[in-house]
């Protein structure tokens, strides 16, 4: 699992751009979400793959927009897998 994140001015285009080149990579998205901050927005994604390369394209893909600030990928968590409540 991966986690990216997208610092934007323009949420309704990057959440669309972010969405639309996950279904053509192929990829599972396990949960997004967006925040609004003052005239910044921030989109968080997580990932459902193993890959670190495919989410680095996708970041590169996603990233090429005028209205992107920034884009972090964060590796994998373990998390979930460990069955801690």
């Amino acid at each position: 699992m991966f986690f990216l994140e997208l610092h934007a001015s323009d949420m309704h285009a990057a959440l669309g751009r972010l969405l639309d080149q996950a279904r053509v990579a192929g990829l599972r998205l396990a949960s997004v979400s967006a925040e609004a901050r003052a005239y910044d927005y921030r989109i968080s994604a997580s990932i459902d793959i193993n890959d670190r390369d495919v989410v680095d394209r996708l970041a590169r893909r996603v990233g090429t927009m005028v209205c992107i600030g920034a884009v972090e990928v964060r590796g994998e968590c373990q998390c979930a897998a460990s069955g801690a409540t």
